[in-house]
């Protein structure tokens, strides 16, 4: 998208360098005059940028009340998680995250981005913004369709005094998909539970990652099975974010 972008900027500067250089009869008049294609051509890409915009703000404009619902929806739903793990498991609600991932379109399937995440009220903004299938607690669970648990802290904790190579000699699976320095730099909340989500065709979709001061025992109860499940069910009948969503949220 990045890369996308610079392009963009660079094609609209050379055709608007080219637009002001012939207005400005520079180098010459009589250069411009055997460029007649070159001008035209940009004067078009030039009108075809403006359009692209204006075309853009418009929909912006119209799709900007849905999209406002669709991220107050998922706030609450998400706020409704965090309600549920505190009271089956007693800690503290400022202790508790959830993070909802959704696979982008088809042209990012390799990328799960974060749609939605929520602690003690307020939105999360220091968190991975995005994983691939197969990398971390959130992209397993997403590629195995099964839910993961881990009291990722002490699991972390242990691999490093394992040092680097008993981690390499580790299966890709038992490692999470993660290198040794993934693993090191990798945030340490003390219990993390992921869950994938389900689109109607049965292909995940999503994922849904808790983390918190939770122990194993905790992780994989069946209240906190019931509660994803419960998650799950509300991100499905919210259906995937709505045309503009991800546009307005990459401004």
């Amino acid at each position: 998208m990045i890369a996308l972008r610079l392009a963009r900027a660079a094609v609209m500067a050379a055709a608007g360098g080219v637009v002001t250089l012939a207005q400005l009869s520079l180098p010459s008049e009589r250069f411009w005059g055997g460029q007649v294609p070159l001008q035209w051509a940009s004067v078009l890409v030039l009108a075809s940028y403006i359009c692209y915009d204006a075309v853009l703000s418009v929909n912006y404009a119209v799709q900007a009340g849905r999209i406002q619902d669709y991220d107050n929806d998922i706030r609450a739903a998400l706020s409704a998680m965090i309600s549920t793990m505190v009271l089956s498991t007693g800690v503290s609600w400022d202790e508790v995250g959830v993070h909802y991932y959704h696979r982008r379109g088809v042209l990012h399937r390799r990328r799960l981005v974060r749609v939605g995440a929520i602690q003690a009220g307020a939105g999360i903004t220091d968190t991975q913004r995005a994983f691939r299938p197969g990398f971390g607690i959130a992209g397993t669970a997403f590629s195995g369709q099964e839910i993961v648990a881990k009291e990722w802290r002490r699991f972390v904790r242990d691999a490093t005094h394992q040092g680097r190579e008993a981690w390499e000699e580790r299966s890709v699976d038992d490692r999470f998909g993660l290198d040794w320095g993934q693993l090191r730099r990798s945030a340490q909340p003390e219990g993390i539970v992921a869950s994938p989500t389900f689109a109607p065709d049965g292909r995940p979709n999503g994922c849904i990652l808790v983390t918190g001061p939770f122990k194993e025992q905790d992780l994989t109860s069946d209240e906190t099975r019931n509660a994803l499940d419960d998650l799950a069910t509300t991100l499905d009948i919210l259906g995937p974010p709505p045309p503009g969503w991800w546009g307005a949220h990459e401004r």
